[in-house]
C-alpha cells in the first residue's frame, strides 16, 4: 500500500450505516447438525455418476494427455512400431541395392550385356534405383499411416 492511497483512506468520512430493522436482528439460523458431527463429514458420491461413465478412448487420451507411465507406454508401442517398419523398408533397399553389385560380381557375364547401348549394370544401378525408391516410400507411408490409424482406433477403444 502506498503513502497516497493510506492518505486517501485517512481522509475518507466513515460510511453510513442503516440501522437494523427488526427482521435483521433476529439472531443467526441454528444448523441442525452438532459441529462435532460437521467436522467429520465425508463426502458421498453417486458411483453411477459422471465421473464413472466415460467415452469410450478418454481414459486413454487422458493418460496420453498427462503423460503418464501408461502413455508412455502407449507411445512407446507407436514409436517401436514405426521404427520396425522404417528398418524393414531399409533393409529391403539395402538388399536390393547391395545385391545388384554382387550379382554383377558373381556373374561377371551379365556386365558384358547392352540394352539400348548402354551396359545393364548402369541401367540397373541408374536408372531402376529410383523408381524402387519411390515405390518403397510409398509403400512406407501407407504402412506408415496404417499404424498411425491402428493407434487411434486402438485408443478410441480402450
Amino acid at each position: 500500500m502506498t503513502a497516497r492511497s493510506r492518505r486517501r483512506r485517512q481522509t475518507r468520512p466513515p460510511r453510513r450505516v442503516q440501522a437494523p430493522t427488526p427482521m435483521e436482528v433476529a439472531a443467526p439460523p441454528v444448523s441442525p447438525i452438532d459441529p462435532a458431527l460437521a467436522a467429520r463429514r465425508v463426502a458421498v458420491r453417486n458411483p453411477r455418476g459422471r465421473a464413472a461413465r466415460r467415452e469410450p478412448g478418454e481414459r486413454a487420451l487422458t493418460e496420453l494427455a498427462e503423460q503418464t507411465e501408461v502413455g508412455e507406454v502407449l507411445l512407446r508401442s507407436l514409436t517401436r512400431a514405426q521404427l520396425m517398419l522404417a528398418v524393414r523398408i531399409f533393409a529391403v533397399f539395402g538388399c536390393l541395392l547391395l545385391g545388384l553389385p554382387a550379382l554383377f560380381a558373381t556373374h561377371p557375364g551379365l556386365a558384358d550385356y547392352r540394352i539400348l547401348g548402354l551396359p545393364l549394370p548402369w541401367l540397373l544401378l541408374g536408372g531402376a534405383v529410383y523408381p524402387m525408391l519411390v515405390l518403397l516410400g510409398v509403400l512406407y507411408v501407407r504402412q506408415s499411416e496404417r499404424n498411425e490409424r491402428d493407434f487411434v482406433e486402438f485408443i478410441e477403444r480402450s
